[in-house]
């Protein structure tokens, strides 16, 4: 069983068992797509700043989170 990473939004989970955890890291302000069967992941900065509120980090999440759903879906589609 994989452990729960800090900071995850969504698991999506592949029909085969292996399933791609989508996390934001707020000392980083970027969003993260990690497998969590092999070594694959990406990063995609959001522009947060760790000095920005709560409401800007969510809405610059909002606005990259489906660039991020769409690298996870890909990959698990195309490797699992």
């Amino acid at each position: 069983m994989t452990a729960t990473p800090e900071g995850l939004i969504e698991r999506i989970q592949t029909t085969t068992g292996p399933a791609v955890d989508i996390a934001y890291v707020s000392h980083s302000g970027a969003l993260t797509a990690t497998c969590t069967t092999c070594p694959w992941h990406e990063r995609i900065d959001t522009g947060a700043l760790t000095t920005d509120p709560p409401e800007k980090e969510d809405l610059l999440i909002e606005r990259h989170l489906p660039e991020a759903e769409s690298l996870a879906q890909a990959h698990a589609a195309s490797q699992h």
